[in-house]
């Protein structure tokens, strides 16, 4: 009888724990905006955003013909950093009239420490050939973390676009 009834108490406070980590973690989810609120709104970005991207992409290429992008990422803020990324800081993305993807970017996750200077920028360039005629449009995304920690940033270029000529 003296089992049965530590069973049941070790039972019961096991539950109770359980609902008392669900009920804290319930509050600190609701505490916080959804991301997609936190987009929509208009107030003006913080002042910690630290840096803008840029791409450079050519008006009009010929189709089989290997062109160059080049993206850059400036730290804007008056400060130096470091930020952590992988082999490369940008993620390029190509994609034709349709919005099908073009291009297949694969970059190893390393983690390499990069001090960007106050007003540094850091310029990476993209190698790439398109076969098929068209309108293509281009972007790239600088991904990093600031710091150490989870401070993971994303900043994303203005979207370019390619005219792909048919060479005969």
């Amino acid at each position: 009888m003296k089992k049965l009834i530590i069973i049941i108490l070790t039972l019961m406070s096991l539950v109770a724990c359980e609902q008392s980590s669900q009920s804290r973690q319930q509050f600190t989810i609701d505490r916080s905006l959804p991301k997609e609120q936190a987009m929509i709104t208009s107030v003006p970005l913080p002042a910690k955003e630290h840096f803008t991207a840029s791409i450079s992409v050519p008006k009009q290429i010929k189709s089989n013909e290997v062109f160059i992008l080049e993206a850059t990422l400036k730290n804007v803020s008056d400060r130096d950093l470091t930020i952590l990324h992988a082999s490369g800081v940008f993620y390029f993305s190509i994609k034709d009239s349709n919005g099908k993807g073009v291009n297949t970017f694969v970059m190893k996750e390393v983690g390499i420490q990069h001090p960007i200077q106050s007003k540094g920028i850091i310029t990476e360039r993209y190698e790439y050939r398109i076969d098929n005629p068209g309108i293509c449009e281009v972007s790239a995304i600088a991904k990093f973390s600031l710091g150490e920690g989870d401070n993971f940033k994303e900043v994303e270029t203005d979207k370019g676009n390619i005219e792909v000529v048919l060479v005969n």
